[in-house]
């Protein structure tokens, strides 16, 4: 079982995020995607180690990355936390006001394209990001669009390969 901050309210957010994706899924007929990443947004470096500290027992492995100036941190867990094996969590960009505690929950899907496509044609406002390591879709929903969904056709574990392998590449 995950700690948290109750500042944070994972917990809440977390049910209400389930109820409107269940709701979401029913409503446009889509088929069940496999949740993987539970994404946690904190303020800060510090609050980033403490969630950490605060979970070790429960984690595995960890890898921290800095994508455009902050800190990201993968964690595997050793028993899943609602069915997520993986906790990422992400520093707040210093120039952001997005909200803190739940920020994502990751999907694994076998084609993005064809994802995209899917989730396209059902009328959802789904979008195509990338950064220098990798691609996603982001798709917000909720009464408010206060919710987000991110599907890759990866893990974010081979992200964190792929910034050892240049950080590797780096040295040598």
């Amino acid at each position: 079982m995950l700690k948290f901050d109750s500042s944070l309210k994972i917990v809440k957010t977390l049910d209400s995020y389930n109820q409107a994706w269940r709701r979401l899924v029913k409503d446009k007929g889509l088929n069940s995607f496999k949740a993987t990443t539970l994404s946690v947004k904190v303020a800060n470096k510090s609050e980033l180690y403490k969630v950490l500290l605060d979970n070790e027992a429960g984690i595995e492995q960890v890898h921290i990355g800095t994508v455009n100036a902050r800190y990201i941190a993968s964690a595997v867990l050793k028993q899943p936390y609602r069915d997520l094996n993986i906790l990422k969590i992400l520093e707040r960009r210093s120039d952001s006001t997005d909200p803190l505690g739940l920020d994502s929950l990751d999907y694994l899907v076998a084609d993005i394209n064809q994802t995209f496509k899917k989730l396209k044609a059902a009328g959802l406002p789904i979008v195509k990001e990338y950064n220098d390591v990798h691609v996603w879709l982001s798709l917000r929903f909720g009464d408010y669009d206060e919710f987000e969904a991110k599907f890759t056709d990866h893990l974010v574990l081979g992200v964190a390969i792929k910034e050892l392998q240049m950080s590797i590449e780096k040295i040598l």
